[in-house]
């Protein structure tokens, strides 16, 4: 049986490390806040509509110390964590906790890494798509909402609906991209949030509807599927 290991900014744990632990899988907790009213039983409860971060505890042993340097500074920070026994999931984290060696016996030590995770787990599989013509329709098979990035081709005035939500562009010139999940428009480094009205689009799960009008070539769509 192959050991258990993690990547963390596209490294591999098991150059470096043995772990010994790998985090269960669980279900990230959505934000509900309980209120009490007074007079009556128990509490009342209001959904947030959002997911709190998931702390992921990896254990670990080392026994070559002459990499320390090199560990502590590759495990702090930000980055994307994939886990073996998730190898088709990508958590976007950060290391919280201080890391501490402890020596075990002899030569081992041993130390917990800590990576405070957001909620959705994204798939390692993320392929883009071409879309050249309108209407047509994309399935998202998950179970969340995705933030995709957009890439529209064209030129002048634009309207892209995704499921009946529009999103007007102007002055479009080549193409203009669309990122939902930092919620900007830009061309290259250019920013062109002035040049974009309506709401950043997100694939709801099933069957989407994106339409256009006005010239356009073609769309690419990098969906970022992810589930909780």
């Amino acid at each position: 049986m192959a050991l258990p290991y993690f990547t963390f900014k596209n490294i591999d744990s098991s150059n470096y490390l043995i772990v010994n632990k790998l985090p269960p899988i669980f279900k990230a907790a959505k934000d509900i806040e309980l209120i009490e009213v007074q007079g009556k039983d128990g509490f009342l409860t209001n959904d947030l509509g959002s997911y709190r971060s998931v702390i992921k505890t990896v254990e670990c042993t080392i026994r070559d110390l002459s990499n320390i340097d090199y560990i502590c500074g590759w495990l702090s920070g930000g980055g994307e964590v994939v886990f073996s026994n998730e190898p088709t999931k990508i958590y976007k984290a950060t290391i919280k906790n201080q890391i501490q060696f402890s020596k075990v016996i002899r030569e081992f030590y041993s130390f917990i890494i800590q990576f405070e995770c957001q909620p959705h787990k994204y798939n390692v599989s993320n392929d883009m798509i071409t879309l050249t013509t309108s209407p047509i329709a994309v399935n998202n098979s998950g179970l969340s909402n995705t933030k995709p990035i957009i890439k529209i081709y064209g030129t002048g005035s634009i309207n892209l609906t995704i499921n009946s939500k529009v999103v007007r562009l102007t002055n479009v010139v080549g193409y203009i991209t669309i990122d939902s999940d930092i919620m900007d428009a830009y061309k290259d480094t250019t920013n062109m949030n002035n040049d974009m009205s309506g709401e950043f689009p997100e694939l709801v799960p099933g069957s989407n509807i994106i339409a256009w009008t006005g010239t356009v070539t073609k769309v690419e769509i990098t969906p970022n599927w992810r589930n909780l």
